[in-house]
C-alpha cells in the first residue's frame, strides 16, 4: 500500500514538473476581452505581507488596470519602510524547483488590460525593513512607469487569502 502511494505520488509529481517545465518564465499577466470600465492607469486591491513581527522583508501585492489607449511600462518601485524594493516574479525550472528573481528590464501593461501581481507571481519585493509591520499598518508605495509615478497607500494584512479581494481602494492617475 505504501509504494502504491510513493508511486502515484512520484507521478503526479512528474507530470507537474513536465507541464511547468514547458513553461517559460512570464513577467506580463494580461486579461484581454474583459471590459475595464474606465481609461486611466489604476492599481487595484493593494496589501502587503510580512511574514512575522521581526521580518526584514516583505512583498506587496495588487491589481494594475490599464484602461488607457497606451502601453505603460513598470521600471520600478520605492517605499518608505525599507531599505530597497524591487519587482520580482517566481519561475519553476525543469526539476520542478521554484524560484524568485528581479525583473530587470521592467514590465509591459498592455492596452486596456490588467496585470495581476500576486503570490507565486510577479510582485513588489520590499527588503531591509526598518520597522515591525503589523497588520493594519500603512505604507507608502511608488509605482515608477517610464513616464509617471504612481502614489499609494498600502494597507499591511497578513491574515488575507490569496482568493479574498474584498478591498475597495482604487488609486488612479
Amino acid at each position: 500500500m505504501k509504494n502504491s502511494l510513493i508511486i502515484i505520488l512520484a507521478f503526479f509529481v512528474g507530470i507537474s514538473v513536465f507541464f511547468l517545465g514547458k513553461e517559460k518564465p512570464q513577467h506580463k499577466m494580461h486579461f484581454h476581452g474583459q471590459q475595464i470600465g474606465h481609461e486611466n492607469l489604476k492599481v487595484v486591491q493593494p496589501y502587503a505581507r510580512v511574514s512575522s513581527a521581526s521580518a526584514k522583508s516583505g512583498a506587496i501585492f495588487f491589481i494594475i488596470e490599464n484602461g488607457t489607449n497606451l502601453e505603460h511600462k513598470l521600471i520600478g518601485a520605492t517605499v518608505d519602510v525599507a531599505k530597497k524594493a524591487e519587482l520580482h516574479t517566481h519561475s519553476v525550472d525543469g526539476d520542478g524547483v521554484m524560484s524568485m528573481s528581479k525583473i530587470n528590464d521592467g514590465i509591459n501593461i498592455e492596452p486596456k488590460s490588467r496585470s495581476i501581481f500576486k503570490r507565486a507571481g510577479n510582485h513588489v519585493m520590499i527588503m531591509g525593513l526598518n520597522r515591525s509591520l503589523m497588520n493594519g499598518d500603512k505604507i507608502h508605495l511608488e509605482l515608477m512607469f517610464e513616464n509617471k509615478v504612481l502614489k499609494l497607500e498600502v494597507l499591511v494584512d497578513n491574515k488575507r487569502s490569496e482568493k479574498k479581494h474584498d478591498h475597495k481602494m482604487t488609486h488612479e492617475y
